[in-house]
């Protein structure tokens, strides 16, 4: 039974029936002529529950609503009247309306209306010339909602113009590269001109003079210097040197590795070389450049001297694809399309029926009341709430025999409340709300992934029947900031051997119109039959 109940509390079910019509029209007349009224008149036989529609004219919108007038409360009905006319000649039909009674929908007959026009005696009424339109001069308003077009493009068109103009500058300008040894010289005489042994910073001097012979050998030679040691260097250069036969003298390579030796015994075992030996070493790295220099390009000296000592190389830049322009071409058209959706439906349909309302519009603005499910369960809402419907499982159908939840949210204030009712086949006996509610709050969990805390129950009385009340407080991930955010949770569960109602109402802990609604919709709630 326990699981059964856990079902019922989440499995949604619709079950459409058909009933008489409850409701009429009735008018003073069908038949007028141009500006001439008529009383139309829809009543319901119904006095609670009822919500009366937004009069719908004819298709061409010949006729015209004068005044709606308030709802007539009569013995045992409701009755709303509406004042018509119309200023075109012909025949045409108010169509059906709508007309909610608890919740359910009901629609009227439609109405043949006849427009006669009026006749007008040329020989006793004078006639005039027919004046032009005077049309009143345009202000800013008239033209407010081409805004909703004209900045989303213009941002648009900017953005791509900001990234065309920029990429095409970048080409312009390429980036300039020197050849190696004349790069390697120029940062030898930086180097000097530092006077680093002046001020005896020789671990420094020595950190900078070996980047420099081991950034050109790296360059132009095309052997991986900087992040090798010592001894793999040298081996390496000697491997390469015999195989490719780049012709560099043993001498040379003997200096090179002297000089890495003693910039190693500086850097990493603290000696303290003489000013004699650091300008030795100073010397024996120009040496080994221009040697090593020589020595790859020998098989055509005047040909290297004009790449390398006297050419500047110019390398283009590579193109490299930017995803921040994708990304922001995509979110300029999104904001086309929202600001555009906006702009033509207008920014209350988008709200209303995309964003919500926020808590503190919920008090301000109407509330309604209606009766939802079977048993009903009748609630004051800030909306209608939306039926939901889900398949039973197997394993229910036996025990249920009418389930239906009814649901409304509000994604900008986070703000959500269900009302589910059951019906049972037959008369049940002995229902442990207690354990319903840790059912309901333990499936709740799972298929929100998160973990109820601070639950506080206690019992209630509504109409005469009894239920239980549970305030629980869990947290939610936010997708947008990536934060969890504190939520309250209150539940209220009454049973009996006929039936089960529910009511969920989530809302952020940190919202403090919150808990005003949550109250005046509690306080609401009625379960007479």
């Amino acid at each position: 039974m326990k699981k059964k109940l856990v079902y019922i509390l989440f499995l949604i079910g619709l079950i459409g029936f058909a009933q008489k019509s409850p409701i009429s029209i009735a008018s003073d007349t069908t038949f007028i002529r141009i500006g001439e009224q008529i009383q139309y008149k829809i009543s319901v036989d119904e006095t609670n529950n009822v919500v009366f529609p937004e009069f719908k004219t004819d298709s061409l919108g010949k006729v015209e609503v004068v005044e709606s007038f308030k709802i007539d409360t009569l013995k045992n009905k409701l009755e709303k009247r509406y004042l018509l006319t119309s200023f075109d000649s012909g025949q045409y039909i108010i169509p059906q309306q709508q007309v909610l009674i608890n919740n359910k929908k009901f629609l009227t007959d439609s109405l043949l209306i006849n427009v006669a026009s009026v006749k007008v005696d040329t020989t006793k009424q004078k006639m005039h010339l027919i004046k032009s339109i005077k049309r009143e001069p345009k202000t800013f308003d008239d033209y407010k909602h081409l805004w909703w077009w004209i900045i989303p493009i213009l941002l648009l068109i900017g953005v791509i113009l900001y990234f065309v103009l920029r990429k095409k500058k970048e080409k312009e300008l390429p980036k300039v590269y020197v050849a190696p040894i004349k790069e390697a010289m120029q940062r030898l005489k930086e180097l000097d001109e530092k006077e680093l042994l002046k001020h005896n910073k020789i671990k420094i001097y020595y950190s900078e003079l070996t980047d420099i012979v081991r950034t050109y050998i790296e360059k132009d030679i095309k052997i991986p210097a900087l992040e090798s040691t010592t001894n793999e260097l040298i081996e390496t250069i000697e491997d390469f040197n015999e195989s490719s036969k780049l012709g560099i003298s043993k001498e040379t390579i003997k200096q090179l590795k002297e000089v890495l030796q003693s910039a190693d015994l500086v850097k990493f075992a603290k000696s303290k070389p003489i000013i004699e030996e650091i300008r030795t070493d100073r010397t024996r790295v120009e040496e080994i450049l221009k040697n090593t220099q020589s020595a790859v390009h020998i098989n055509n000296l005047k040909k290297a001297e004009e790449k390398t000592e006297n050419a500047v190389l110019i390398e283009q830049p590579i193109k490299k694809k930017n995803p921040i322009i994708k990304y922001l071409l995509i979110g300029g058209l999104l904001a086309v399309i929202g600001v555009g959706t906006i702009g033509y439906f207008g920014y209350r349909y988008v709200k209303d029926n995309f964003l919500g309302k926020t808590t503190t519009e919920m008090l301000d603005e109407q509330w309604y009341k209606a009766s939802y499910g079977n048993p009903a369960i009748s609630v004051e809402t800030p909306e209608i709430l939306t039926v939901q419907s889900m398949q039973l499982p197997s394993s229910s159908v036996s025990t249920i025999g009418d389930f239906s939840i009814f649901t409304y949210g509000s994604p900008i204030s986070n703000f959500y409340i269900a009302v589910a009712s059951t019906k049972f086949l037959s008369d049940m006996q002995a229902i442990d709300m207690d354990a319903g509610i840790t059912g309901s709050l333990n499936a709740m969990e799972a298929q929100m992934n998160t973990t109820f805390t601070n639950i506080k129950k206690k019992n209630v009385k509504v109409d005469g029947i009894k239920g239980k009340r549970a305030d629980v407080e869990f947290k939610r991930l936010n997708e947008t900031t990536n934060l969890k955010e504190d939520y309250k949770l209150t539940m209220l569960f009454f049973a009996d051997k006929e039936g089960m109602r529910q009511v969920y109402i989530s809302s952020l802990w940190s919202d403090d119109s919150a808990e005003a609604v949550v109250k005046r919709i509690v306080k609401s709630i009625s379960l007479k039959p």
